[in-house]
C-alpha cells in the first residue's frame, strides 16, 4: 500500500512543475481562467490540512501536497507578473494572497513535524492524541470538498476549449499525469482500511466511511481528465492530419506549376 502512497505523491508534487516550467521559459501568460488556478490553490491547501488531521500515517498525503502548494505559489505568482495588464496594485494583491496561504501552510507544516516527532519516538497512536485526528465523518467532509475543488477547478476552461474545438497549447502529459496521480490515490485508499485496521465490522465500516469520498472523487477526476486527455489528443491529431494534407495539397500545386512551365 506504501508504494501506491509514494507514488501518488510523487506524481502530486509533479503536477504543478509543467505550468511552472511553461511561466518560466516563455514569460508570458496567455488567456487562463485565472479563477480556476485560485480554486485549486484552496484545494491544495485543504488536501494539506487532510493530511495532517487524518493521522500520523497519511504523511505521504501531506508531503505530497504540501510540496504541491509550495510549487503553486511560484505558479501563482509568474501567471500575474507575466501579464501584459499587470499593475503594482494586482500584484499587491496577489502576493498578500499567496502570503495568507503560506503562512496556514508553514503552521500545518511546524504541526506536521511535531506529529511525524511523536509518531517517531513514541509511536503512531500516541502522535495521534498530541495532534488530534478529526473523527470519521469530519474527514470525510473535508475528503469531499478537497478533491472537489481540485477536480473541477479546470473543467470550465476545458468546456470553453471544447466548444470552440481549440486546445492549442495545451498539452496531453498534464491530463496524462493526472490519471496516473488519480489512480495511485484510487489504489491507496482502497487499500488503507485493510491495512490499518483489523477486521471486525464496526472498525472497518468507520474506516470506509473515512476514505470512500476521496476514492469516489478519485475515480470523477479519472474520468474528467481522461476526457481531457483524449480531446487534446483528437485535437493534435486533425491539427497533424490537416498540416499533412495542407503541405501534400502546396506540393502537388508546385508540381503541376513545373509541368505547366
Amino acid at each position: 500500500m506504501q508504494i501506491f502512497g509514494v507514488l501518488g505523491a510523487i506524481a502530486t508534487i509533479g503536477l504543478g512543475i509543467p505550468q511552472l516550467i511553461e511561466q518560466i521559459k516563455t514569460k508570458k501568460t496567455g488567456k487562463v481562467n485565472y479563477v480556476s488556478f485560485w480554486i485549486f490553490y484552496a484545494g491544495i491547501l485543504l488536501w494539506v490540512i487532510y493530511g495532517l488531521f487524518a493521522g500520523a500515517d497519511y504523511w505521504q498525503v501531506f508531503v505530497a501536497n504540501f510540496v504541491c502548494i509550495l510549487i503553486y505559489s511560484a505558479t501563482m505568482y509568474y501567471i500575474y507578473y507575466y501579464r501584459d495588464d499587470r499593475t503594482k496594485k494586482m500584484m499587491i494583491k496577489v502576493i498578500i494572497g499567496i502570503t495568507i496561504l503560506m503562512i496556514l501552510s508553514a503552521i500545518l507544516f511546524a504541526a506536521f513535524i511535531a506529529q511525524q516527532y511523536y509518531a517517531l519516538r513514541y509511536g503512531v497512536e500516541f502522535a495521534n492524541k498530541k495532534i488530534p485526528t478529526l473523527p470519521e465523518k469530519e474527514r470525510a467532509i473535508v475528503a469531499t470538498i478537497a478533491p472537489s475543488l481540485t477536480t473541477f477547478a479546470f473543467l470550465p476552461q476545458f468546456f470553453i476549449n471544447l466548444k470552440k474545438k481549440n486546445f492549442a497549447g495545451l498539452s496531453p502529459w498534464m491530463p496524462l499525469l493526472y490519471m496516473f496521480n488519480n489512480t495511485c490515490w484510487v489504489i491507496y485508499y482502497f487499500m488503507k482500511p485493510f491495512y490499518d485496521v483489523q477486521l471486525d465490522q464496526a472498525t472497518m465500516k468507520n474506516a470506509w466511511i473515512a476514505v470512500a469520498p476521496a476514492i469516489a472523487w478519485q475515480f470523477i477526476a479519472i474520468i474528467t481528465y481522461t476526457s481531457q486527455f483524449i480531446a487534446i489528443l483528437n485535437y493534435r491529431i486533425s491539427v497533424k492530419k490537416a498540416n499533412l494534407l495542407q503541405n501534400q495539397t502546396l506540393e502537388n500545386n508546385l508540381q503541376n506549376q513545373n509541368k505547366i512551365s
